[in-house]
């Protein structure tokens, strides 16, 4: 009898330490994979215009992880590949990718001081497969305008943390895969300018993008000419050219942080029920370039530049007729344009990225291309974006880059076209 309640007491106490044990690693367990978000929010600085985003719902942030995983095992398998993701934040999508997937994933977080303790957390879990840096990916474009004007090499430096190799474009698989939410579309004009002028990101091969995106923002890079006359401008154009987006899946706008800030129903009343759509959800988006679009039946590297001066130029306004536009590089080149199926009402808003670029190749393969004022214009445009070399002052450098002088504003602000 007394044995018998010797080992019941003995059962009772091992059961409560178990108990314990288990409660204990289990709020150590969800402390990590659960951070207390709504805390580090308060702290968390806001800006009416931010340079970054993050998800702030673990729901969410676990069907973004997953949609994306089911995406990338379609075409990689079991592979283990390597991930970039720029500003985690919390890092929630991180964490759902590295216990889901056996991929690694390096990290860059602009505010590393802030999301410290749960970059540590994931790391303290996994390990190597997750690399950490701090800066923010999304500013490679300024990073690379500083490096013009003094001759740096930011970009390599910061890209090198990665360990990124420079790859050709036109290979079969494309060589680095990115997740990113934008918080405005800077980076994607960025990645436009990166790949015209051959410089920054876009020389280490074809990228694979996964954006999380306002409506807006999309809306302006995936519309056609026709439907969507109001948003088809031209870095529509030259986007579309250069890479294929897909829409993928829609979240909440509530799930991300920073919250969206409406502007004055009074303004923008043109694209009102995009700027409504914004306040709603955020669009999970693939975007891969196009492995096709360099070869030399159709644009070489040396042909980049003038076919974006040729976009640029002639889409300033998408009334602008095709023929008479052309005649005044090349007097009487009409002819060759009507045989092949243009008017003299056609405008350059009704033609589609592909027609734009068959046209342009059509003009540059005209005899009197050569010696016609184009390539003088274009050379003229271009000079105006190269930054001037006489600054050494890094402050000034800074300073100079941040209000984005001597640089194509065109590509980096709000502006319509």
């Amino acid at each position: 009898m007394i044995l018998k309640n010797n080992v019941w007491m003995l059962s009772r106490s091992f059961f409560k330490w178990t108990w314990r044990k288990r409660r204990y690693c289990s709020a150590t367990a969800n402390s990590l994979k659960e951070p207390n978000v709504i805390e580090t929010l308060s702290s968390f600085k806001k800006f009416k215009y931010p340079e970054s985003m993050f998800v702030s719902c673990n729901d969410v942030a676990k069907d973004i992880s997953d949609t994306i995983s089911v995406h990338l095992t379609k075409k990689y398998g079991n592979k283990q590949i390597e991930i970039i993701e720029a500003n985690p934040g919390p890092c929630l999508i991180t964490q759902n990718l590295l216990n889901k997937t056996n991929y690694n994933i390096c990290v860059y977080e602009s505010s590393y001081n802030v999301f410290k303790k749960f970059l540590m957390a994931v790391h303290s879990i996994h390990g190597d497969r997750i690399k950490i840096n701090p800066g923010n990916f999304l500013l490679l474009w300024k990073f690379g305008y500083q490096d013009r004007l003094d001759r740096g090499d930011r970009v390599s430096k910061f890209l090198s943390s990665a360990g990124i190799p420079q790859q050709p474009w036109n290979q079969e698989n494309p060589s680095f895969k990115i997740i990113a939410l934008l918080p405005n579309k800077k980076f994607l004009n960025y990645l436009i300018y990166s790949f015209i002028f051959q410089t920054g990101l876009m020389v280490y091969g074809r990228p694979e993008f996964y954006f999380l995106l306002s409506p807006s923002v999309f809306k302006r890079y995936s519309c056609e000419p026709i439907i969507d006359k109001m948003y088809y401008k031209t870095q529509t154009i030259l986007f579309q050219t250069i890479f294929d987006i897909e829409l993928i899946k829609t979240y909440p706008r509530k799930a991300f942080y920073p919250p969206h800030i409406s502007k004055s129903a009074s303004k923008n009343v043109r694209f009102k029920e995009l700027k409504e759509a914004d306040d709603k959800y955020m669009i999970l988006a693939k975007v891969v370039g196009r492995r096709d679009i360099l070869n030399n039946e159709g644009l070489t590297e040396d042909l980049l530049k003038p076919y974006w001066y040729f976009v640029k130029h002639h889409t300033l306004s998408r009334k602008n007729f095709v023929i008479p536009m052309l005649e005044q590089w090349i007097p009487g080149c009409g002819p060759h344009f009507i045989a092949q199926g243009y008017t003299i009402f056609t405008q350059f808003g009704d033609l589609t990225p592909p027609q734009i670029l068959r046209l342009f190749l059509k003009f540059i393969s005209l005899p009197e291309y050569n010696d016609s004022p184009f390539l003088n214009s274009m050379e003229s445009r271009i000079a105006k974006l190269l930054p001037s070399l006489q600054i050494t002052s890094e402050d000034s450098i800074i300073e100079q880059s941040e209000r984005n002088s001597s640089i194509d504003i065109e590509e980096f602000n709000n502006k319509d076209n």
